[in-house]
């Protein structure tokens, strides 16, 4: 297989020169027209194909906000940031077969689509918000993948690229507890080799890929050849172990399916039955309540035909009384 190549640098409006040298470093906007394919700057490019974005927005628009942030951004003293002050960190990362290897077999074309795959992940998990896009490039040697990473400007405009690049971090770090030039740099180197060690623990040791190549390492061709063998096997037992633990996920979360159906089956059935003996009781409140208005008209209905009764009892009396000339008194 091969090994891990993973980088991280950042870039300011204007190239800073060169050590000893009149040269300048690339600029963010050099670097954005590298991604974007730009003519002028693909020279090393036989056939430059359209980038692919893969993740975010076009990278055309993360450097405009890098841009426009620095614009805006203030130093401590509250002026404008020199234009040689890093403003944009970008990253990439390549996979060891070659373009025309993964266009020709569908097994390549899937390890390398995995590695894609993990590497986004990684890059959204690692960076958040902060991780502007990923494009992918086909048009090399190798497959690989960009990405952009632009810091938050604060409402006291002070942009800090150590908030998203881990050794700018390390080095403010060390440098504001007082160590030395020295000190501060192998702060930032082992930051990096953090970054580095995060980065192959959470994707290339899961795609068969080494740390280290055989230079770095100082391998012979049949040790590095072992080591690559053992982390492809390694790849393969995590991988087989991934299948397992998704297995394991599955059958835990049918057992735990099932007992929730058997809960609230058994759950239903009793409400089912509360709700038969409530209505049982309101049927049974009613039909006393039935029964209870009948007597109450059959009494009233009786009531009033008494009533009615002495009603024309009393008339009969008022006439006779009236006709033997015994009348209530006439008002004076």
């Amino acid at each position: 297989m091969g090994f891990q190549f993973f980088r991280l640098n950042v870039y300011a409006r204007r190239g800073a020169h060169k050590w000893r040298s009149k040269k300048r470093n690339p600029s963010l906007f050099d670097i954005r027209d590298e991604m974007v394919r730009a003519p002028h700057a693909c020279s090393h490019v036989a056939e430059p194909r359209v980038p692919k974005i893969v993740f975010g927005c076009d990278p055309q628009e993360a450097f405009a906000l890098a841009s426009t942030q620095a614009d805006a951004a203030v130093d401590q003293r509250g002026h404008k940031v020199r234009c040689d002050t890093p403003v944009v960190a970008v990253g990439v990362a390549s996979w060891p077969d070659t373009v025309a290897d993964i266009e020709a077999d569908p097994q390549k074309a899937a390890a390398y689509e995995h590695w894609r795959t993990l590497t986004i992940g990684w890059l959204a998990d690692t960076w958040g918000d902060a991780l502007q896009c990923v494009v992918e490039h086909l048009d090399e040697p190798h497959p690989h993948v960009h990405w952009v990473i632009t810091p938050d400007l604060p409402k006291n405009g002070q942009l800090q690229i150590q908030s998203v690049h881990p050794g700018y971090e390390a080095t403010a770090a060390s440098k504001a507890r007082g160590e030395t030039k020295h000190e501060q740099k192998r702060a930032y180197k082992a930051a990096m080799k953090a970054l580095q060690d995060d980065y192959y623990e959470n994707v290339a040791s899961h795609c068969g890929l080494t740390r280290l190549g055989p230079r770095r390492q100082r391998l012979t061709r049949e040790e590095w050849t072992e080591q690559q063998r053992q982390a492809k096997s390694l790849a393969k037992a995590r991988a087989s172990l991934m299948i397992d633990l998704e297995k394991a996920k599955a059958q835990a979360k049918q057992v735990i399916d099932d007992r929730i159906a058997k809960t609230q089956a058994v759950a239903q059935a009793r409400v089912n039955d509360v709700t038969m003996q409530m209505h049982q009781r309101i049927e049974a409140l009613q039909q006393k309540a039935r029964q209870l208005l009948s007597e109450q008209q059959k009494l009233t209905t009786k009531l009033e035909s008494e009533l009615a009764l002495k009603e024309e009892a009393l008339q009969s009396a008022l006439a006779l009384l009236e006709e033997h000339g015994i009348g209530q008194p006439s008002p004076s």
